[in-house]
């Protein structure tokens, strides 16, 4: 378990570097087709579906793992701690698998689109033909691993539940590696 849980870490954290490495080169592009275009009177063709096809789809959806790993998702638990322990389990594994599934359609619907988009070379029309078919391969990566960060999260609340349950409620209390 803990061998999975370190392989899902460095996965995740290259995820999120990547998305960040995204963020930084999406501003270096918008900022030199500014640049460009009020300066040089000459804007980088195609900036706006290279935005959107790639940079913010990769710092949208690659880092949901690692967000899920650190627990730094939106909880609601205001009811949930007043219950004991048990039914805090059950009912926190009952919605992690519910959302596992959720995330896993996402996943598998994504794929066929990415396959899809693959098969065809989908390009955008814009300034100028962009081919966006790596883009699509994004949702199916970003939602199948934030689908085994919520299925490991669920295994690990049901293998060591006081532990496990607690450090849910108070993330603030766990440590990251």
């Amino acid at each position: 378990m803990q061998n999975i849980d370190k392989a899902l870490q460095a996965i995740s954290r290259a995820l999120a570097f990547f998305a960040g490495v995204c963020l930084i080169m999406m501003m270096v592009h918008v900022v030199a087709d500014v640049a460009a275009k009020y300066v040089l009177n000459m804007p980088i063709e195609g900036t706006l579906e290279i935005v959107s096809a790639y940079y913010m789809v990769a710092v949208v959806f690659l880092p949901l793992a690692i967000v899920e790993l650190r627990r730094e998702h939106i909880y609601v638990d205001m009811f949930v701690r007043q219950l004991p322990m048990r039914p805090r389990v059950w009912l926190y594994a009952f919605t992690g698998i519910l959302t596992a599934g959720f995330f896993g359609l996402l996943a598998y619907v994504t794929f066929g689109a990415a396959m899809h988009s693959f098969k065809i070379n989908e390009m955008m029309m814009g300034t100028s033909f962009i081919v966006v078919w790596p883009g699509r391969w994004f949702l199916p990566i970003g939602f199948g691993a934030v689908t085994l960060a919520i299925v490991l999260h669920v295994i690990k609340a049901l293998l060591r539940p006081e532990e496990y349950i607690d450090a849910v409620a108070a993330p603030e209390n766990v440590a990251v590696d």
